[in-house]
């Protein structure tokens, strides 16, 4: 035993000797220049490699630093640095024969800076572009000499994503790519992870290549999952934006370095989409099929469908990539949506209801156009609601002077069988045109005005009642009225949750505040028709 213990020894201590003479003899270093040259050419970009050293027992060559210029024309720093990265290569071909020939390359810890100027153009599209392959068919003679690296690697590296406009920058963590059979000439296959900010993750699988020379029009074919993806965290929206929310996306992408085809499906959780929303408590669902053409970098959706629940709305048009900001121009078209469907997501539209009140049956159509940034939408349509019923909240006596003119008794539940409006949405309210509400037994309300960002009221309206059904036709004859049709002028304030109904005593009975015997008659009207409201002069 002792005899085979020597032995061992004496073995080990030979290879320990023959380790330490390949690192005094074999100086992968010299090599560094020919990396650095070649890498250079390889991307378009100053390439700067740190000492190599040999890694016997890895089977590779590491290297202390690396750095990847930027395209100057974004900034004068460096696209991508690393702390260190290690070289696979065949060591018998670099010990026997000093020729470098690598199998395998990975990046450790990589910091990597994205830059979108006011054009939309990112500053990576730049890279390899002046000795990759053309982005149009080019002749044999014309395309670059085979480079092939067996594996590529970035691992847990962290991507920052800066916008020049709007100065926002959003920091990516964990980042991870890996590439096989890497080739400028042809395609290879590769899988790209992040974790988002907010806690959101971001997967990537399929293939990519052969390498364009503008980075951008490089044949690809994706499969995409991203869930948990925080809108406002992430600086896809402007922090004074109402786009708000959290999306899962799965989608698959292809192109052709010509054209891009998308199919998508999207769920958005928490979404908020106008000024004064709330987070709604029910996932919208969004399926997207769109074809982009690179040249024009403009998406044409063919195909789009919005689902809440069971009921479904049409969604069709472009989106504009041009500038730093998507641009949408888009329709939405909707003719039966079930209330109960969208009654939940109705806060996240910047409806919000009095507390307790519900929304019970019937149907609601939508017909809008979209258009505007992604993140601050401008909305304009025609809303309509049909045979629904509104309970949990006291309309009729909200509006005493109505119900009080009619003789009618109403209940807590109040029946809407026709509801119409002109709505414009936009990041600073919405405004409301050519408002009409017809209650049967209670009156039709008309009228028009705005909700603010904080959902604060300002409408003028009027409620038309017949006077006749009631002991109150004294007010006709005041009013100057002979038929049996009255048209009582009110405001509305407060907020959605609070409205204020509040008589326009002066506008009911047609007469000016200048003079003191019509402000004398005004005054004594009002006295008496101020009753109605439970007013008291």
């Amino acid at each position: 035993m002792r005899k085979w213990i020597m032995i061992a020894g004496g073995v080990v201590l030979a290879f320990i000797v023959v380790i330490a003479a390949l690192a005094i003899f074999v100086n992968p270093d010299r090599f560094r220049p020919d990396v650095e040259k070649q890498a250079s050419a390889s991307l378009g970009r100053q390439v700067t490699i740190g000492k190599l050293k040999l890694a016997l027992f890895s089977g590779g060559v590491t290297a202390e630093d690396l750095a990847i210029a930027d395209d100057p024309q974004f900034s004068k720093g460096q696209f991508l640095t690393a702390g260190s990265m290690t070289i696979g290569v065949n060591l018998s071909e670099l010990i026997f024969h000093r020729k470098l020939d690598v199998h395998s390359f990975t990046i450790h810890k990589p910091t990597v800076t994205l830059i979108q100027d006011d054009k939309g153009q990112w500053n990576y599209a730049s890279l390899a572009k002046s000795n990759a392959a053309p982005s149009t068919p080019a002749q044999p003679s014309s395309a670059p000499p085979e480079f092939t690296i067996g594996k590529f690697t970035l691992d847990d590296g962290q991507v920052s994503v800066h916008h020049l406009v709007s100065g926002k920058t959003s920091e990516y963590s964990k980042l991870r790519f890996e590439a096989t059979t890497v080739s400028l000439t042809s395609s290879f296959p590769y899988e790209f992870s992040t974790v988002a900010p907010g806690g959101g993750t971001v997967d990537v699988k399929g293939n990519f290549g052969p390498i364009a020379q503008e980075s951008e029009r490089t044949p690809i074919e994706s499969a995409i999952s991203i869930k948990g993806f925080d809108i406002a965290a992430t600086g896809f929206s402007d922090p004074s934006s109402p786009l708000k929310g959290v999306l899962d996306i799965v989608g698959h992408i292809k192109s052709d370095g010509t054209r891009s085809d998308l199919d998508a499906n999207i769920t958005g959780n928490k979404m908020c989409l106008a000024a004064g929303c709330t987070p709604s408590t029910v996932p919208i669902a969004i399926h997207i099929t769109a074809g982009y053409l690179l040249v024009d970098r403009v998406a044409n959706i063919s195909s789009g469908q919005i689902k809440l629940g069971s009921s479904t709305t049409n969604l069709a048009g472009t989106v504009n990539l041009k500038g730093s900001k998507p641009q949408v121009n888009a329709r939405v078209d909707a003719a039966s949506l079930a209330v109960g469907d969208i009654e939940k997501f109705l806060p996240a539209l910047g409806v919000v209801l009095p507390p307790g009140a519900k929304l019970e049956g019937g149907t609601a159509s939508v017909h809008a156009t979209v258009v505007g940034p992604a993140d601050a939408l401008f909305i304009k349509g025609h809303v309509g609601l049909a045979n629904s019923k509104l309970t949990g909240y006291d309309l009729g006596d909200k509006l005493s002077v109505v119900t009080h003119l009619t003789g009618v008794t109403v209940n807590k539940e109040t029946v809407i069988q026709e509801f119409s409006a002109d709505v414009q949405q936009s990041p600073a309210g919405s405004k409301v045109d050519n408002l009409l509400l017809f209650m049967p037994g209670l009156a039709k309300l008309t009228g028009a005005g705005t909700v603010g960002q904080q959902n604060d009221l300002n409408f003028a309206m009027k409620a038309q009642v017949d006077i006749t059904k009631s002991a109150v036709g004294m007010v006709g004859s005041a009013l100057g009225k002979k038929n049996t049709s009255v048209g009582i002028p009110f405001h509305i304030t407060g907020t959605t949750k609070d409205p204020k109904f509040t008589p326009d005593f002066g506008n009911a009975m047609g007469v000016s505040s200048a003079g003191s015997t019509i402000q004398k008659t005004t005054q004594g009207l009002t006295g008496k028709v101020g009753g109605l409201f439970g007013k008291k002069k």
